[in-house]
Parts: C-alpha cells; structure tokens; sequence
C-alpha cells in the first residue's frame, strides 16, 4: 500500500510540474526541491536575501507546504504575467512591499498584510481581504484580516469610554450585534455571511456629547433693542448647581472703553451698559454672586435689532474682567456692527455690513458686557523726516574699506600624498607623508576633507577649536615651502554667479498670509572678497534682517496706520518686536518700501540712507557709509542696539550695502582663526579678513616650521585656533553658511627655483620687470568651503557647510547677546562642516 501511494504521489507531481513549465516556457523547481524550500522557510532557514524582504507579522497568512499548491500558485502567476500584452511585470522592489505593508495596516487595525516578497518569487494569499474601516480612538476591532469564499466569519467591536457605537456594516450590509454577557456593556460581536469578494467592514461610531445645563433669559432690553441670552454650562459645574441668570446693566469704567478704542484707532462715542451674571441663595437667604468653574458659551440671539445713529461706525460687544473688584482689562467678545467707511478702513480687512442679529462668545467669568459704539478716526497724515536724505553717502558696491583681494583656491592635492586622520580626534592633528620614492617637483596640500573630519560639529559663540597639522617627509627628496603661498581666505561664490541668475526675494502674500520666496542672488552686494551673496529657498550665504531699534523707530512713526499701535510703547517705540508669523510681514520688502515713502526716502533700496541719517541725528556722528560706523553701532550694546541687533526674521538683508556689511562683519570681526601662542583677546586681529590682507605677520612662522624639511623629517605647523566671537555674532547670522580655506606649497630644492611672479609695476621694452622670491598661488587649501558643490538656485546645496544656528538669545529684545545662547536647550547653534569644493560649472534652472 505504501508503495502504491508513494507512485501515485510522484507520478502527480511530475503531471503538475510539466503543465507549470507548458504555460510559463520557464524551468520550474520540482515538487520535492519544493517542498524542501518550503521546510527550510518555515524552520527559519531562509537566504539572506528572502529573510532581508520578509515582513513578520503576528497574523501573517499561512504558507503553503505542499508542492501541489505552491506550483499551482506559480502556474496562476504565470498565466497574470503573460496576459499583460506579452510582457513579464517587473517584480516588486522591498522598500515598495514593505511600503504598502504599512499601508494597508493603518486602513484598518493593523492586522492587515500586504503580499510577501521574497526575491523574485510572490506568494499570493487566498481567499478575500477584510478592511476594518473605524475610530481607532472610539473602539477597538479584533477579527481575521481574509477569509475563504463564501466562509462566513465573525469579529468583535470594543466602545472606548465616552464614545458611542452608531452603525456596523459589512460590505454595505447592516449587521446586528450577537448575543453577549450581559456585563459585557460595551462589546459587541457580530457575524458576516459568506463572502465572495474583497470585503469593508465600516464601524460608525461618535464622541458623547458631554451633559449640559442651559440657562436662558427672555426679552432682555440691551440699549433701543431686545434678544434672548442662552448660556450653556456644564452639567457637573457645582459653582451653578441651583444658580439663575441675571441680566442687568452694570456700568463700565468708561476711561478702560476710551482706550480700548484708541488703541483699536478708533474714536470713542459712547458705550450701552449690559452686563450678566449669576446668582443663588446663600445659606443666610441672600442672595449671592457666583462664577462658572468651567467656561461657559453664551448665545445673544437679538429679536430687535439695534439701531445706532449715522456716526456710528462700528459697534463691539466687550468683556471688562476686574481683579478685587476694580475693572482693569477690556477685550472684544463679539462684533456686532461695522459701516462700510472707506476712510478708516484698510482694503485687507473683512467689511462687516449690517448688525448681526446672533452672536456667540465663550467666557469664564463673568462682569461688564457693555456695547461700544466708535467711528473712524481722520486719516493720518504723513509728515516725512525732516532729515531724510539729508547728509551725503559713499557706499560703492563691493568697494568695503575691509575689502581684500580673492584667493584660488581649487587645487586638489597633489596624488600620492598619503593622508592620515586617525589622530583626528584623539590628537586633533592631519597628519600628510610624501612617501618614498615620491619624486614630483612641487607639492600641495589640500585638507579639506580631512579638516571636516576634524573641525564637523556644533559651536557656542566664544568657543574655540585647536587644530594643526604635520607633515612627514620619506620621500628620499628634501623640500622647501614657497615663500609666501600660505594663507587663510574665506571662500568666494564668485565662480557660480551668473548675470541672469534669479534674484532673491521675500514678499508677503496678502492672501494666503505667507511669504512668497524666490531663491536667488541678492541683487547687487558684493562681499568685501569679491563674492556675490546667495540665499535659496532654506540656506543661505549671506544675513538676515533683525527688528532693530532703528527700524522699530521708522516703524514706530510711519507704519500702516492699522499696525502703528503694535510699534508703540505709550509715547515711545517699542524695544523689542517678536518674531512671529504675524509680525514676519512687518519686515518684508515691500512693507518697509511703504514706510520708507512715507518717512521721505526713495524705498527700500535707500534703507541703507536711512541708517545712516538715523544713526547721524541720533547719535552725533557724520558717517557716510554703514560700515564706517562705530561697533555700537553695528552690533547690539547695552546703550546703544545697532543694526544688527533686535530679533531676526526670517527674510534675508536685500538692501545692498547692508547685506554687504552683515557679510563683511562677520568675516573681519566675529570668525577668527588665532595661532598658538596669542592671547584669545587678540582675536579680532585674526580674523579672515585679517588673514586675506596680510595682516597678521604668520608668515614668519610658517617658514620657521618647514626652514630644514629635508627627507627624513617631520614638521608641524604652528597650532590654529578657529573661534567665533562670542559678543558680535548676534542673530543677524543664524543660520547663515559660511566658510574658510587654508592652503601652502612646497617645492624640491632638486629642481630650478620656481618663476617669480611680475611686480605690479607696468613693465616696458626699457624698464623690464623685476622679480621677487614671491611665487604666484592659485591653488592650496586647508579648511572650509563656503559654496555648495554645485549651486542650484531654488534649492539646497547637497553639502552643508559653516551654519550658525536657529537658536535665539535670551529674550527677544535688542540687547540679547548670543554669548548667552544655551547648546542643551536649544540645539543647533552654529555648526561648521567642511567638505570638498569641487569646481563645476553652475547647473541654471531651466
């Protein structure tokens, strides 16, 4: 008998594997090789590749174990392949699997499982797919996730507290929940016929509404009208429990209703007293006033109208709070009335035409609620600065008294230089050997990379990081350093920049209250190194705008007439303006163009004019140019807060010279890199700029380190430390990138003495030049590239770079030095990233 059935067994399976190789024209495993793969999955000893694109589920669909079924199913799958135009689908990638897995299991309960891929194979699921569709926060589901044809199943629904089961339908079906235990109040099982498709089980369900006490007064008088009060409280709310509403017409402090208006630039006629409350017995008999524990929504409901007289322009419900028993503060409750007067209204606000015949207002306590009657006040009138434009200006693009000339800094260095970084961060040195049997004439080094391994992290303002570098030399050829090709420059956008590029900019989009942006150059600054400033769409190489004193001023006086108390303090301009998305439009180009006119300037593209005047009448100085402006008035003091200090926001500086100034600021005072052996207060006299125009005398030193390097020496160079200026670095540079580079050669004393460049006197047939022991550099570079590999107007460079971070100072007022900023609180603060500039011709948007 065994023998019989072990024939038949084989003879099917080879009937089977034929008919799978007939309709697919492939090669097909055998029913034992099958099975042995199969036994193999299910004891865990899956490949690498199949385990890698499995997903395991708690409720993942049985595999088939029977050769039969497996080939059958690959015979199915072969058929759905060839029928698609005679073209064999693509098999689904892993993360796509693992992607629509997670999918579907957030449709419904989390039961649900997707098709699991392994390799090339698909192993279809039988049966119908079950789509749980319901309130995750209202009830809980428990049933299977597929089921046969025409199987009949059933699954149970648990009601969370306060929510309330409606409805259950399964594929369109209203069901009826089974008989349960009795204690079981708020789970529900249910039963759903055969099914023959891919079935929906929807689940409707809703929150309880929460039990109320409504209180209402009928035929209240307010003012020449009528209406009915409804409020509605909370059931459990004891302070009410027995309570009655009150209508009355409690008198409002009318000094309190006098300013509001005047802050609102409204003029005050007159105010209706109104006023609710609520009361119940005390224990003596009398009665007594009493206050809802929890906020109450109240509903006038006006069944005769107000009437006001022509003047009136706009009427408001108010609520006056009083604090022991004294009215101190008015808020709107509700609008009840606004004319349609051309002369105080803004074309940005909503006109309200009509009285409005129901209002609804939420409140917690309760005293006046009086009804203020207002008309528009005589539209302001301008008068410009009696010292605008009135000195004289020198500002010439790109023309900086920090100018220096640009450094090239785009040779790699020189092949077959080995480089060691392994003492990076232990030692915080690169270490550079120019091997044996190394015999190239001249050598550069370029630690880019290597520097971004050493210098990549985040910085406080005021800290400082040491570095330094050593060279090795088994090269069996001795070496000397080219005089003079050692330097410390920032890194220049000047090669990206094209003419027709994008410009940048940032306007407020009246309509939808967001800024519109447009990645791109900022027209016409120059960097005092010759590079152009670049802000995209989320980075950018150059400041931003700050909400200084000198603006909060400008704004202060020349504001939109409906904005001019946000910038008010009493008589005098507020000290500080939060940075807000509502205030960020205050800022904005074409705001500031507006307030600019009316104050007697051009537009924005005299704010820098405006400075200039501003810090010349204010302070007695006779400046004709921002960047001759004494440090207190540049950075913020404790006096005197300059134009870069106040809040940022988020727009970056368009107007020219003050963007150029912000740049060259930062590079000549707040980024230094200080050698070994001077003190840290000295630091100002090393900073980049300092570096670009020669002025630190390293020079010296540089050749000291490397007088003797012959073969078989080593050398260090003198120790650097890159510090950020803990007081200058204000918030005109979060987030903004920056970078560095550092670069020196050497040359074999084997060979000839390299050319020496031209003296920059004209040479002529009788006077021929002269020659110095000072090489040309063009190449060489340690440190930090400033442009992205590759710029793309509109979007981010790939590479990050030097960023000061997003934090902000203490407060948000002008004099928050960034000395202050906390790393444990607020994270990114200024990060520096080097990483390898590769010059590559700028991609353009098309």
């Amino acid at each position: 008998m065994l023998a019989i059935f072990l024939a038949a067994a084989m003879i099917a399976g080879n009937a089977l594997t034929v008919l799978a190789e007939d309709v697919s024209g492939n090669n097909v495993e055998t029913v034992e090789e099958k099975v042995e793969e199969t036994s193999q999955e299910s004891s865990g000893e899956a490949s690498e590749e199949e385990s890698g694109s499995q997903e395991s589920t708690e409720e993942k669909p049985e595999e088939s174990t029977s050769g039969e079924e497996t080939t059958e199913a690959e015979s199915e799958s072969t058929e759905e392949t060839e029928s698609s135009e005679g073209t064999e689908a693509p098999a689904e990638t892993e993360e796509e699997t693992e992607t629509e897995s997670e999918t579907e299991s957030e449709t419904a309960n989390g039961s649900v499982s997707g098709n699991s891929v392994s390799g090339n194979d698909v192993e279809e699921e039988t049966g119908f797919e079950l789509t749980y569709v319901y309130d995750k926060d209202a009830v809980t589901v428990e049933g299977p996730d597929r089921v046969e044809e025409e199987e009949e199943f059933s699954f149970r629904v648990t009601v969370n507290k306060g929510y309330t089961l409606l409805e259950v339908t399964c594929g369109g079906e209203t069901l009826t929940a089974e008989v349960t235990d009795a204690s079981e109040t708020d789970s529900f099982s249910y039963v759903c016929e055969k099914v023959t498709e891919d079935t929906e089980i929807v689940i409707k369900s809703e929150k309880e509404a929460e039990e109320e006490r409504i209180f209402e007064k009928k035929d209240v008088v307010i003012g020449n009208g009528r209406a009915t009060v409804t409020i509605k409280a909370a059931a459990d709310d004891e302070n009410l429990k027995d309570a009655e509403l009150v209508a009355d017409k409690e008198k409002a402090d009318s000094r309190l209703l006098e300013d509001y208006a005047q802050n609102e630039g409204m003029e005050y006629l007159s105010h209706i007293d109104f006023g609710l409350h609520f009361e119940k017995k005390a224990e003596d008999g009398s009665m007594e006033e009493v206050q809802p524990s929890k906020p109450v929504k109240v509903t006038i409901t006006f069944t005769k109208e107000l009437s006001f007289d022509s003047e009136v322009q706009k009427a408001e419900l108010l609520h006056v709070t009083a604090e022991d028993g004294k009215q101190e503060k008015v808020e709107k409750a509700a609008d009840l009335y606004e004319m349609a007067a051309v002369a105080y209204y803004s074309a940005r606000n909503t006109q309200i035409p009509g009285m409005k015949k129901v209002v609804t207002f939420e409140t917690d306590s309760f005293s006046p609620f009086p009804i203020m009657l207002m008309a528009g006040v005589a539209e302001k009138q301008y008068t410009p600065l009696p010292w605008a434009n009135s000195g004289s200006y020198s500002y010439t693009s790109g023309n900086s008294k920090w100018k220096a000339d640009p450094i090239d800094i785009t040779e790699p260095t020189t092949e077959g230089i080995l480089v060691d970084i392994s003492h990076v961060s232990a030692d915080g040195y690169i270490k550079y050997t120019i091997p044996e049997g190394f015999n190239k004439k001249e050598i550069n080094i370029n630690a880019i990379d290597d520097l971004n391994t050493l210098l990549a992290g985040k910085y406080m303002p005021g800290c400082k990081e040491n570095f330094t570098i050593k060279l090795i030399n088994n090269s069996g050829i001795d070496y000397s350093y080219v005089n003079n090709s050692f330097y410390i420059a920032s890194e220049s956008l000047a090669s990206q920049y094209e003419e027709t590029d994008a410009k940048y900019s940032y306007t407020w989009n009246y309509d939808t209250s967001k800024a519109d942006i447009i990645s791109g150059w900022v027209d016409g600054a120059i960097g005092f190194d010759g590079s152009p400033l670049l802000a995209l769409s989320n980075s950018a190489w150059s400041p931003n705008r700050t909400a200084n004193k000198a603006l909060l001023f400008l704004l202060s006086e020349y504001a939109e007439k409906e904005d001019l108390d946000k910038f008010n303090n009493g008589d005098a301009p507020v000290t500080s303006f939060p940075n807000s998305d509502a205030n960020h439009k205050y800022l904005t180009d074409d705001y500031l163009d507006g307030v600019l006119k009316r104050a007697g300037y051009a537009g924005i593209e005299e704010l820098n004019h405006y400075y200039v005047d501003y810090y010349n009448k204010f302070y007695g100085t006779n400046v004709t140019s921002i960047d001759e402006f004494p440090l207190e008035f540049l950075v913020s003091g404790s006096s005197k807060p300059g134009i870069f200090g106040g809040n940022r926001f988020y727009m970056r500086e368009t107007n020219p010279e003050v963007a150029e100034c912000g740049y060259n600021f930062f590079y000549n005072y707040c980024l230094s890199l200080l050698p070994d052996g001077i003190s840290q207060t000295e630091s100002r006299n090393y900073s980049i700029g300092n570096w670009m125009r020669g002025e630190t005398g390293y020079e010296e030193s540089v050749r000291a380190s490397l007088a003797d390097f012959t073969s078989g020496t080593e050398a260090e160079l003198l120790g650097l430390s890159m510090i950020i200026d803990g007081l200058y670095t204000t918030n005109i540079y979060m987030n903004m990138n920056f970078g560095w580079a550092i670069g020196l050669k050497l040359i074999s004393n084997e060979t000839e003495e390299p050319p020496t460049p031209p003296t920059p006197n004209d040479p002529t047939p009788d006077n021929p030049t002269t020659t110095t022991d000072t090489p040309t550099v063009t190449t060489a570079v340690l440190g930090v590239s400033a442009a992205p590999e590759v710029a793309v107007l509109g979007e981010a460079a790939a590479p990050q770079i030097g960023v000061l971070g997003e934090s902000k100072g203490p407060g948000t007022g002008d004099n928050a030095p960034l000395v202050g900023w906390s790393l444990t609180s607020l994270g990114a603060v200024i990060c520096l990233t080097a990483f390898a500039l590769k010059k590559k011709k700028k991609l353009r948007n098309e």
